[in-house]
């Protein structure tokens, strides 16, 4: 049956009406449908999460594969998704979550909070729908003006792939602007605190104008940090005798950490934060923050 003409008998019988501005779109091309199952690599081990129960049809496909849990948090949807699918366990927070892998679509209204959402969970592998100009923040490199903390972010947990850029039309009603099919299968990384390192990198893009030895100082007023993990960086910063016109002198530049970046990479320190590498905020927060 044409995707279109179920979902307006779900309408009918559940008495919901998907309309412009609601958050509410639902997938209603097949082929697209296809190829996020596909990227999911579903096996039947899996416990699957997808947040937004609206992409109702895939849940549908995922359900036939895997063990699926939907976030849902619209009461206009949850009837229908009950009834509809009776393997399914739904859920309303994060908190109740027990999955290894997600698709999620996230809309454009809250795409920067949802991500994150998702960011923070310890999935190994995730398909995700993003606002295309979002999708640009998470695929940009160091220097370019879309690159920011959630670039950084994802590329210290996750391998990502674009997989196909997505037409307004695939969804109905048509969302207001085009989205991006992405793959992020998780990776190796020595962060053990995913929040306090967000917040080390997020404070220091709000300098990201200013080179690091200048911009740290700063940025550490911002950081939503305990006090220990404050006290662990300032101190750490002494011991590398850091202040803002001097970032790491000789006593630093004679440690294994730099030896292992080797000489042209010493510069990146006295780099401005919006040029420096994942792997540049990786180190200096592993440093200052031991």
């Amino acid at each position: 049956m044409n995707l279109f003409i179920e979902l307006n008998n779900l309408s009918s019988k559940y008495r919901f009406y998907p309309k412009k501005g609601s958050g509410i779109h639902f997938i209603t091309d097949k082929e697209l449908i296809k190829k996020i199952i596909f990227f999911l690599e579903l096996k039947k081990s899996d416990k699957v999460l997808e947040v937004n129960g609206s992409e109702f049809f895939v849940a549908r496909e995922i359900e036939k594969k895997s063990s699926l849990t939907v976030l849902e948090k619209k009461k206009e949807l949850t009837e229908m998704l009950k009834k509809e699918l009776s393997k399914t366990k739904l859920v309303s927070s994060f908190s109740e979550i027990n999955s290894n892998k997600s698709f999620s679509f996230v809309s454009a209204a809250d795409s920067g909070e949802s991500f994150l959402e998702l960011l923070f969970f310890d999935f190994e592998l995730m398909v995700l729908l993003l606002q295309k100009e979002f999708s640009q923040k998470i695929l940009a490199e160091p220097g370019f003006s879309d690159y920011s903390a959630l670039t950084v972010m994802t590329d210290t947990f996750f391998e990502v792939n674009k997989i196909v850029q997505v037409n307004s039309d695939s969804f109905f009603p048509r969302t207001s602007s085009d989205f991006v099919l992405i793959k992020f299968k998780k990776k190796k990384n020595k962060i053990k605190n995913k929040k306090d390192f967000f917040e080390f990198v997020k404070a220091l893009f709000r300098f990201k104008n200013r080179v690091f030895s200048v911009a740290l100082p700063k940025a550490l007023q911002l950081m939503k940090l305990d006090k220990t993990t404050k006290n662990k960086i300032l101190k750490n910063a002494e011991k590398t005798e850091f202040n803002e016109n001097n970032f790491f002198r000789k006593k630093f530049n004679q440690t294994a950490f730099l030896e292992k970046r080797q000489a042209a990479k010493k510069q990146k320190f006295n780099q401005k934060i919006y040029l420096l590498e994942t792997i540049d905020f990786v180190e200096l927060f592993n440093l200052l923050s031991k």
